[in-house]
């Protein structure tokens, strides 16, 4: 199915009336898809500054290249640790903003801000954390179970109480460096990015055979393919590359700006329910993912035209790392096909050809 995140009308309040000072600093989310899936409501949030004022972002180490391939951000703050230093506060001082607006839910991140020195603090109330922040609305609702909406929803949600919000929910196209891509011999046109893992568990994997068998396909048709992941998928792309002679693996090779790059030099990608799949689509390059015991409806990818593949399988979205089923584990996974995957990847390269 084509994917169409469900995004509903966020209900009409007047924002917080709040002293900017010197701008605003968004307090980040930890993880590379959760931040993906939060870039619609921080553009929104830039906008609720003077032009005079600076849009800064604390975010942990790891996710800085993405923050700072963000056009509308001006100046990242890297957290080397878990929780922001005496050094990262010292920075903060002296950028001086009057507001910090707290993406996540955890008492941590609220506890980050709180020990910089900002006036004004604003987030969702709930885990004990309130009394941190000077301007809240109601805790993120965890229901249980099935979900009617994209988690985007709240974020821009809680973005409503600073600033009006425009409609839509694109941004500005993220910088790359295409030559960090030209270096890994990635340029040019037909090449496809399998995206073998999934760092939340094997619920959201596809088998490796189906990856195999799908690549060697493409392989005939005379696409290039590269295998992408971390150091932790580098055995299982290790395994299908040396299967597939003329396919190239970066798994565990690429930082994230190189990631990025290499992603967006893509035709397409073919991914699990994960950050490459997120990346991708923030990327504006377009896909195939499969998905397992997760729900595209709470964490669908936003940006890019993207195709999923979600089994009708009574037991999903059961959220699960494993499965515990005896009899047809994984049967959710494995009744998608590689024919399955390749005829929506045909129906993307054919939409591509038609605009150009």
């Amino acid at each position: 199915m084509k994917y169409v995140p469900n995004i509903p009308a966020i209900p009409g309040r007047e924002p917080f009336q709040l002293k900017w000072r010197n701008g605003l600093l968004l307090r980040s989310t930890n993880w590379l898809g959760d931040a993906l899936m939060t870039l619609p409501a921080a553009w929104q949030a830039s906008r609720a500054l003077p032009r005079a004022c600076g849009f800064f972002v604390l975010c942990p180490a790891a996710l800085a290249p993405l923050w700072s391939a963000c056009p509308w951000v001006d100046m990242v703050i890297p957290m080397q640790g878990k929780h922001v230093s005496g050094d990262e506060r010292k920075v903060l001082r002296r950028l001086a903003p009057g507001v910090a607006l707290v993406f996540p839910n955890s008492f941590g991140s609220a506890m980050d801000v709180c020990r910089c020195g900002i006036p004004q603090k604003v987030g969702r109330s709930g885990r004990f954390r309130g009394w941190m922040l000077t301007h809240t609305i109601p805790e993120w609702p965890r229901a249980k179970g099935a979900v009617d909406r994209h988690q985007l929803f709240y974020y821009l949600e809680l973005v409503s109480s600073i600033v009006k919000l425009q409609p839509g929910i694109s941004y500005p196209a993220l910088k790359v460096d295409a030559q960090l891509a030209a270096d890994f011999g990635i340029s040019g046109k037909g090449w496809l990015a399998l995206a073998p893992g999934a760092a939340y568990g094997p619920a959201k994997q596809w088998p490796m055979e189906h990856f195999l068998e799908l690549a060697k396909q493409q392989l005939a048709q005379g696409r290039k393919i590269v295998f992408v992941g971390t150091a932790k998928e580098a055995t299982t792309t290790a395994q299908l590359s040396a299967q597939l002679p003329g396919s190239m693996d970066l798994a565990g090779r690429t930082n994230l700006a190189q990631l990025m790059a290499v992603l967006s030099a893509c035709e397409a990608v073919v991914a699990n329910d994960s950050g490459a799949m997120h990346l991708a689509a923030a990327l504006g390059t377009p896909g195939v993912a499969i998905f397992g015991s997760t729900d595209p409806v709470a964490t669908g990818p936003i940006g890019a035209q993207w195709r999923l593949l979600v089994s009708d399988k009574a037991c999903r979205p059961c959220f699960k790392r494993t499965c515990p089923l005896v009899e047809g584990q994984y049967s959710c996974l494995a009744g998608i096909t590689p024919q399955n995957v390749a005829q929506q990847l045909e129906e993307l390269y054919q939409e591509a050809e038609s605009v150009r």
